[in-house]
């Protein structure tokens, strides 16, 4: 045990700088957002993964950083990726007011995630990436990206393409629900509910909402928090649908990952709610903190030429794929309202 400890004390010793680097950027990327420099449909560990992105394409020798930086992409981001579940609780299914309703999310999700998957196959883009594009646009963007990574075998450059499809078109959605509103007379509780419904990250889905009215964004982020309490059965559905593809020659690992159990049971204990809000609040702001920190990881090991690299084709599957999840949502919507 001793050795154990003094191994990872060796670790950290050898590594200290490329550790203050990582913590460094993400107290950096965290403040740039909390002083509303930027857009407020960014985030934090969008931050991150652009300062990483700049500085790996500006020349600079970081190779002394590496071992930190590949620690942050890999390690903790599962960590960040298992807190997640604490965000979770599965009494607010409850809030979204019906059973239809409760099917209308989880139709909409997985009829997205097949169809997002059919049409990167048939566009001819590698498989991880279009498993990172299926997961992150039903679902909840960053978030479900991070979660997905370390199963769907996506390298740097492709795990920075699909953040940046999603930033780029959750943006796009904050604009379009702003002039939707504008020009037709749609009720501000329908409005909430396709945004809620279609738009990817959550703080583009508050953005979205909050520019229209304080009820469309109640009807938003209950429909949102639908969408990402179906994260916990996609990642399980992803582990055995990747273990089935293992040859019967190759070996088998555990079919589902240790970070996957912990996000299960993070989200069962956060509906147990044995923990204050304060407490919750704590493991909230750490696990930003390692998913940024994740990012800046990630983005360190993109290089724009490789990005270039890949072509336009993701672009376009991601165009399709907004359009596909906005379309859904909508009709989604409107039978939920007609229903209920």
């Amino acid at each position: 045990m001793r050795l154990f400890f003094y191994d990872i004390w060796k670790w950290v010793r050898n590594n200290f700088y490329g550790l203050l680097l990582v913590v460094g950027v993400s107290i950096f990327a965290k403040q740039v957002i909390r002083l509303g420099i930027l857009n407020d449909s960014l985030s934090p560990p969008v931050v991150a993964l652009l300062c990483g992105i700049f500085l790996a394409n500006i020349g600079l020798d970081s190779s002394w950083a590496k071992p930190s930086l590949s620690f942050a992409s890999s390690q903790l981001l599962k960590i960040g990726v298992a807190l997640i579940g604490f965000r979770l609780t599965f009494s607010e299914i409850l809030e979204i007011g019906s059973l239809s309703g409760v099917l209308v999310i989880i139709s909409v999700v997985f009829i997205s995630f097949f169809l997002i998957r059919w049409i990167g196959e048939k566009a001819s883009i590698s498989k991880p990436l279009t498993l990172l594009l299926a997961a992150g646009f039903p679902i909840c963007g960053i978030s479900a990206i991070a979660a997905v990574k370390p199963l769907s075998g996506a390298d740097d450059e492709e795990t920075g393409y699909a953040v940046g499809l999603i930033t780029i078109f959750g943006s796009i959605s904050i604009l379009f629900f702003s002039i939707l509103h504008l020009i037709f007379d749609i009720e501000m509780n329908t409005l909430g509910w396709w945004i809620g419904l279609s738009v990817h990250d959550t703080s583009q889905v508050v953005a979205a909402a909050s520019a229209i009215s304080e009820s469309s964004l109640d009807s938003a982020m209950v429909v949102k928090m639908g969408r990402i309490l179906l994260l916990a059965p996609m990642l399980l559905m992803i582990s055995f649908m990747k273990q089935r593809g293992i040859r019967s020659d190759q070996q088998k690992r555990f079919p589902i990952p240790i970070f996957i159990i912990g996000f299960v049971v993070a989200a069962a204990m956060g509906s147990a709610n044995i923990f204050s809000k304060g407490f919750l609040d704590s493991i909230d702001a750490v696990r930003t903190f390692l998913i940024t920190a994740a990012m800046f990881g990630l983005g360190s090991g993109i290089r724009l030429r490789s990005i270039k690299d890949l072509g336009g084709k993701p672009l376009r599957v991601g165009f399709i794929a907004w359009i596909t999840v906005l379309v859904l949502a909508g009709v989604g919507t409107f039978l939920t309202i007609q229903i209920g």
